[in-house]
């Protein structure tokens, strides 16, 4: 019936009907039967369709996702060394952070360590579902990790220390 075929009339025992032993008029009444109860079947299976589209499409509202897009144009704070700017989400009532950091190396002379990004620091904090969303409080923490010297001061070539990751500063807004 869905690919639009002859059909094969059957009786209960799914024999087929033999039309030189059945009656013209049996053979129509069986075949109004069948055809009737492949129609319900197909409605039955269309109806279950919608049922799992309907479903699907009110699980997908129910659970809709967010994302949070950042656009990093400069950081202004005289930190004298390269520095690591860490932005992130932070839930401060379960005092932990609910994504990964997003990282951009700055150099001490003001600007990104990739100088080709220069206007083009950006991230997007993807996959805020619902849950995110009913949190009391989200708060946007940017943190300053100084990379250099353990010393600002330290001018002694003897000691040589670099490279070292020290935090400088913090800073952090409330989103809701």
């Amino acid at each position: 019936r869905i690919l639009d075929l002859d059909l094969v009339v059957r009786d209960e025992d799914g024999n087929i009907l033999d039309p030189e032993q059945t009656s013209t008029i049996s053979l129509f009444r069986a075949h109004e039967i069948a055809s009737k109860q492949v129609e319900e079947r197909l409605q039955e299976e269309k109806s279950q369709k919608q049922n799992m589209d309907i479903n699907r499409q009110a699980k997908f509202a129910a659970t809709p996702s967010f994302a949070l897009f950042v656009n990093l144009k400069n950081v202004v704070c005289k930190i004298g060394e390269d520095a690591e700017v860490l932005m992130s989400l932070y839930d401060p009532l379960e005092s932990k952070f609910i994504s990964e950091n997003y990282l951009v190396r700055w150099s001490s002379c003001g600007l990104p360590k990739d100088i080709d990004r220069l206007h083009n620091l950006r991230a997007v904090f993807t996959d805020l579902g619902s849950k995110d969303l009913k949190r009391e409080k989200i708060s946007f923490v940017c943190q300053i990790v100084r990379v250099g010297r353990m010393e600002l001061r330290d001018n002694n070539t003897r000691k040589l220390t670099s490279g070292l990751r020290r935090p400088f500063g913090v800073a952090g807004n409330s989103l809701c």
